[in-house]
């Protein structure tokens, strides 16, 4: 393949960069697994789910075009980052097999993208990979992610969800609105679609404002999921969120499924994104994924990356964070020095 990368890591270790297609290099150089064979002796698998749409109403019917970018802007941005995290004293790439498995086959049919998705979750989660998916939007980057995860697990799976929105909605808006898969709906579908997925361990994180509506509340209390916006996970500060709510979501439960929505993020926590206040920082979210990680999470889903340098530097500090909790839970096995 024609392209060529660099980085200063790159340099650093004298490694080649793998290219996923012209212009598009693995996640921080990682090998590129190509076929379920390849993911042998792997850790953990990073999917792509490019895949944009129309912006909910209220907004720019525009704003969100382009984000099926979002994975390959992430990859490339990555080249800037390793595995070292200060203050922990841990490279993570010294311990955990990190593969890129590309990216889902996204076309215009709705149904076959769902399934996209979660045949190749299913596979690397069936080779016994943790995984990874960039996205993309819902209900490709979420749904389909978590019915992949759920179709290759015989017991219960608990969730953890990062999100400035309630996207439990019977229909989306309305009683006249449509019931399918979709970004206020797919939490629904997913409870009615994968048994295995028990709402009682799901732990929603980062609620806020006036863009939900009190049937969304109403859904989680009534479901007897464990419910955090995010005013309350401020005024009781994220070290106590770690303690005390986010292990709900792993009691009893075979695997855990993250979903982490960029919105989650306040307005202004990344340079020139975002558009609702109250919303956690930067520093937030990552320690969450970092205890996520601790826990022994095995699977991240992003949703809603912007094809922007920052928003996917956001996106490879919490990939780092994950695993770097992974490897401190003993999750991922160390490596002797």
């Amino acid at each position: 393949m024609a392209s060529r990368f660099n980085s200063k890591f790159a340099q650093y270790f004298d490694m080649d960069i793998p290219a996923l297609r012209e212009g598009v290099p693995s996640l921080f150089g990682m090998p590129i697994a190509r076929t379920p064979a390849d993911l042998e002796g792997a850790d953990v698998a990073v999917i792509g789910v490019p895949y944009d749409r129309i912006a909910t109403a209220g907004r720019d019917p525009g704003a969100w075009a382009g984000y099926r970018r979002g994975p390959e802007v992430t990859r490339q941005s990555s080249l800037r980052f390793w595995g070292f995290v200060p203050e922990l004293e841990l490279d993570v790439f010294e311990h955990a097999r990190v593969v890129d498995y590309g990216d889902a086959e996204v076309g215009d049919d709705m149904a076959a993208n769902i399934a996209a998705v979660e045949r190749k979750v299913r596979e690397a989660t069936e080779a016994g990979c943790r995984v990874i998916t960039l996205g993309g939007f819902s209900p490709l980057a979420s749904y389909a992610a978590a019915k992949g995860v759920a179709g290759a697990t015989r017991g219960k799976v608990g969730v953890v969800s990062l999100d400035a929105h309630g996207d439990c909605l019977d229909r989306e808006y309305g009683p006249k609105g449509n019931p399918a898969a979709g970004s206020a709906t797919w939490q629904a579908r997913m409870w009615d679609d994968c048994p295995n997925i028990d709402p009682r361990l799901h732990v929603e994180i980062g609620m806020r404002g006036p863009r939900n509506a009190r049937a969304q509340w109403e859904t989680y209390k009534q479901r007897g999921a464990t419910w955090v916006p995010s005013m309350t996970a401020l005024d009781k500060g994220i070290k106590a969120v770690c303690a005390e709510d986010l292990p709900n979501a792993f009691k009893g439960a075979e695997r855990v499924w993250y979903h982490l929505d960029m919105d989650v993020h306040d307005i202004g926590a990344i340079n020139d994104w975002g558009d609702e206040p109250c919303g956690l920082s930067t520093r937030e979210v990552c320690r969450i994924t970092l205890e996520t990680g601790r826990l022994g999470c095995h699977s991240l889903s992003f949703v809603y990356i912007a094809p922007k340098a920052t928003t996917a530097a956001v996106a490879c500090y919490n990939i780092v964070y994950w695993l770097a909790g992974l490897v401190q839970g003993g999750h991922i096995k160390r490596k002797a020095a």
